[in-house]
């Protein structure tokens, strides 16, 4: 029988199969995945060192994802819209896999593609002249609040069941409470504007 013209796996394969898992089951084996792949453990060594590799390369392929979707680049030339615009859509290709975020914020970014997406936000801060250390604060303060929101997005609608007698504050607030849009979304928003404003102060006045 001929060799197979095409290898069974490649990195990506592997990259992709582990977030399958991780969007199933909040995380992965490497025996889990080698039945997902339907190989052996030892064939996944071929192509990948372990673990945190294939962690890295899940951030790969989300990265890869979002930049593919090109939203990153659609929105007009105030930097307040396009640093807007970059939460806004990173927010959207991590809340869809939201279970991996506690995986991928405990390993450095190293991929070139999320770096790509990371130094397209720093440009953004540089190009109106913030300094170095704001550039540094402005990155991980949207960072961070993109990231908590992407994973709110995953959480019920009624994030809080509070009651009457114990909680009456916030359950007054949620039984009068009419948003016209799903709460997440609402409270991003509101959250990423603040942030932006407060950036704004840190722009050199000429």
């Amino acid at each position: 029988m001929g060799r197979p013209r095409q290898a069974i796996l490649s990195q990506e394969k592997i990259y992709r199969a582990a977030l399958e898992l991780v969007d199933e089951f909040g995380d992965f084996t490497l025996p889990g995945l080698a039945k997902r792949l339907s190989v052996s453990p030892s064939s996944i060594y071929h192509h990948v060192q372990g673990r945190p590799e294939i962690i890295n390369g899940i951030r790969s392929v989300i990265g890869s994802d979002a930049l593919a979707a090109g939203d990153f680049f659609t929105a007009g030339p105030a930097w307040q819209d396009r640093a807007a615009a970059w939460a806004r859509s990173y927010r959207s290709a991590l809340g869809q896999h939201a279970k991996a975020i506690p995986l991928l914020v405990g390993e450095a970014v190293t991929d070139a593609a999320t770096l790509e997406i990371y130094e397209h936000l720093a440009a953004v801060f540089v190009e109106q002249g913030f300094t170095a250390n704001d550039v540094v604060v402005a990155v991980t303060v949207l960072d961070s609040f993109m990231l908590g929101s992407a994973l709110d997005m995953a959480s019920p609608e009624s994030a809080w069941l509070a009651s009457a007698e114990d909680q009456p504050a916030l359950h007054r607030a949620f039984e009068a409470s009419s948003l016209g849009g799903p709460r997440s979304d609402l409270s991003f928003e509101v959250g990423v504007a603040a942030i932006i404003a407060h950036l704004g102060t840190l722009v050199p006045q000429a």
